[in-house]
């Protein structure tokens, strides 16, 4: 950068400080003033992310770009996606509700992050919006700029308070005065990040991403190991745990992305500016060969999920970014696997997965995507092809959590002729009247405990034979647990027998009457025990017994054989350290 004139790094600073000022003043004004004026809550929405964006987008431009070049960057990122989201925030009567989801106000924040730096580029004479080193160098410096800049501010605001207190020491309060003006707070972050930003772009050559962009390079050959020795040791780990949930798929995600960064960061801007030792070059080598694997596997615990539940917003946004980090593994894998110029490949690579991010983010705000609809018309389909019964329905989420979407989803649910038709209608009736979800579930709930507990007796096999379990055995257990158990009962154990068993017998001596055991398959490679006792309940999730001094996972093997052999109880050979009312056992 040029040298600067006193002169023209005064100008600069007060130019940025009085458009800090600004956005500070109309940051007062969005969530102080006009709130309380305006009634139409989507013009109102459109007011602050438009205002907001397009602030946050002229400060990151300002310095990179000329002022009036700036103005044009900033409006033309920041204005199309306020109005995406606007336009999208009629998928829901309560402009909250759909903010409460997350999913668009993240669209919306990438659009106007990853756009930015391509329109920085689209407006430097010479570049092009597709020059990679000015797309590497602007994304880098505005995480840089911001981050250096929001800290100064901090460190601001802690002079400002410690000012006051010892103002406060010698009884002024001119500060606290000046602080309980309204306005002024706003002013003041506002004008003070404005200048800071001045200052960090006039010190580019010093605070810059130089010294971050090391850093992460180190990382890659750490990350190649961690990456290596979880895919060695998943066939042993199995794949039945892994895929228990979207956390899950976000780890995996997550270290994907993580990958691909690393990756970027070691390639720089050009061949010339990349990391020249072979360890980190191979590292970036071997770890793009791994983004594929991870981001399948993210994307079959998704499926997963969905399989079993059906489609939502969650499970949509999801496997929308699972696509996308295995779009960025399958060009960079290709990249690696063609040899020749495969870092420029990777650079082009992350020019396209850029751009399609900011596509995929601008069709989520548009009805060619809309994830409430899609997950509204799955779950109907899925209990019309009798993938999910009326019990088993989420009623609220589909009539309640799926903004405008989900009345129609219920009536089309009514007007099926379904067999279960009529339990389904009593459940709508239910949903009809219930004021929130916790009410919705406690009418829920007086219903469904009797047949789940039903179902449970039903498939259960008792030991010894001709035994009961005590009354009021399953009391204590919620309409989620009662169904959990219900369907490990109705799953077979590996010899073809019921997956539950209830071992009735005298374990207590000291207490009257019999107690009673749940030994159930909780999972495809494992069962779970409890105590069915009608005053208390000991839930275990993996349980373990002894054996000499050899611990072992009780199995679905051990079910089968508890019901082939019948049930054995012996008393325990334990003695006991008794120290008033409380018993120290010892476990050989």
């Amino acid at each position: 950068m040029p040298a600067q004139t006193d002169a023209q790094v005064t100008r600069d600073r007060l130019a940025m400080t009085a458009i800090g000022a600004l956005a500070g003043f109309a940051a007062y004004a969005l969530v102080e003033i006009l709130p309380d004026r305006i009634d139409d809550e989507r013009l109102l929405l459109f007011l602050v992310t438009a205002t907001g964006g397009f602030f946050a987008a002229l400060l990151a431009a300002v310095g990179p770009l000329s002022p009036a070049r700036a103005l044009i960057a900033a409006a033309v990122t920041a204005l199309p996606a306020a109005g995406l989201l606007t336009w999208a925030s009629t998928r829901y009567d309560d402009v909250e509700d759909f903010l409460d989801t997350l999913h668009a106000p993240a669209a919306f924040a990438l659009i106007v992050a990853i756009g930015l730096p391509f329109m920085i580029a689209a407006q430097r004479p010479g570049e092009g919006w597709r020059c990679y080193p000015t797309l590497f160098r602007e994304s880098w410096n505005i995480v840089v700029r911001y981050a250096a800049a929001w800290l100064f501010t901090a460190v601001v605001w802690a002079v400002v308070y410690l000012s006051d207190a010892l103002f406060g020491l010698v009884g002024l309060t001119i500060i606290e005065d000046l602080l309980d003006i309204e306005p002024v707070p706003y002013l003041v972050t506002g004008a003070v990040l404005g200048l800071a930003l001045a200052v960090v772009v006039e010190l580019s050559d010093y605070v810059s991403p130089f010294l971050i962009l090391r850093l992460l390079r180190l990382l890659l050959p750490v990350v190649l190991v961690v990456t290596a020795v979880f895919l060695a040791a998943l066939p042993f780990r199995g794949l039945s745990d892994l895929f228990g949930g979207l956390s899950a798929a976000a780890t995996l995600m997550a270290m994907a992305l993580g990958i691909a960064t690393l990756i970027t960061s070691a390639l720089d801007r050009s061949d010339a500016d990349a990391a020249e030792a072979l360890a980190l070059r191979g590292s970036a080598q071997l770890c793009a060969l791994a983004i594929p694997v991870l981001a399948g596997l993210a994307l079959y615990a998704i499926w997963l999920r969905v399989d079993a539940y059906g489609l939502s917003p969650d499970r949509i946004a999801a496997g929308c970014a699972a696509a996308v980090t295995l779009g960025y593994g399958v060009l960079y894998s290709l990249a690696v696997l063609a040899r020749r110029a495969w870092m420029e490949r990777i650079r082009g690579a992350n020019i396209a997965m850029a751009l399609a991010v900011v596509a995929l983010s601008a069709l989520w705000l548009t009805p060619a995507l809309n994830p409430e609809r899609m997950s509204a018309q799955n779950q109907i389909a899925r209990f019309a092809a009798g993938k999910v019964g009326a019990e088993q329905l989420d009623l609220w989420f589909i009539g309640r959590e799926l903004g405008t979407a989900g009345p129609p989803a219920l009536e089309a649910l009514a007007a099926l002729d379904h067999p279960q038709a009529a339990v389904l209608a009593t459940r709508i009736a239910r949903l009809d009247t219930a004021q929130n979800r916790y009410t919705y579930n406690e009418a829920e709930e007086v219903v469904a405990r009797p047949e789940l507990i039903a179902r449970i007796e039903a498939r259960a096999v008792v030991l010894p034979e001709g035994a009961t379990p005590p009354d009021k055995a399953f009391d204590k257990m919620g309409p989620r647990q009662l169904e959990l158990r219900a369907e490990g009962c109705e799953r077979d154990t590996p010899g073809g027998r019921p997956g539950c068993v209830i071992v009735v017998a005298d374990f207590l001596p000291s207490r009257p009457g019999p107690e009673a055991m749940l030994v159930w398959l909780s999972g495809a490679s494992r069962a779970s025990i409890e105590v069915l006792w009608p005053d208390t309940q000991r839930n275990v999730a993996r349980p373990l017994f002894v054996a000499g001094s050899q611990v072992q996972d009780i199995t679905p093997e051990a079910l089968d054989r508890l019901q082939r052999d019948g049930a054995k109880v012996a008393p325990a050979e334990l003695n006991a350290l008794t120290i008033g009312r409380a018993e120290v056992v010892l476990l050989p």
